[in-house]
């Protein structure tokens, strides 16, 4: 019996080792898993946005709105930002060219309604019929955007 014993002793030796080596290669195996999938650090990507260019302020336009039934008003600031690398020649031209830019901002002003200009889509129409009619007129270059710094109606 001390035989069997010594047999029985020697194999459950061996089998709590194997058990023991399974145990260790599954949970190395289940972290080496759970950090392959983690996201690495992300890296923060700096996307360069376009230069802004010259600014130019028209100054401030109070303008009667088109409404067919009650009288509304419009206050605004409306500023001009000229093309990014644009020459000084441009900015002599809008300067030149200013009682006409005013006044296609006055009339553009004028033609809206007070419920199309609540809409911000239809303000943003706005910007790109001033930046157009504007383009329109210059001879030396284009403007870039359009930006109201105050609007107000009333």
């Amino acid at each position: 019996m001390a035989a069997d014993d010594k047999k029985m002793l020697g194999t459950l030796i061996i089998l709590t080792s194997v058990v023991l080596v399974i145990s260790l290669v599954s949970a190395f195996a289940t972290f080496y898993v759970i950090m392959s999938k983690t996201t690495p650090a992300v890296k923060k990507v700096i996307v360069e946005k376009p230069e802004l260019g010259p600014i130019h302020t028209l100054g401030e336009f109070i303008v009667n709105l088109a409404d067919p039934t009650e009288s509304h008003y419009l206050r605004s600031n409306v500023v001009l930002e000229l093309d990014y690398g644009s020459s000084v020649k441009l900015a002599e031209e809008v300067e030149k060219r200013l009682p006409q830019i005013k006044d296609i901002v006055i009339s553009s002003l004028g033609s809206k309604t007070s419920v199309q200009l609540q809409d911000p889509e239809n303000r943003e129409a706005l910007k790109q019929e001033l930046k157009e009619k504007i383009n329109a007129v210059l001879n030396r270059g284009q403007l870039n955007r359009v930006y109201f710094t105050t609007f107000a109606i009333q």
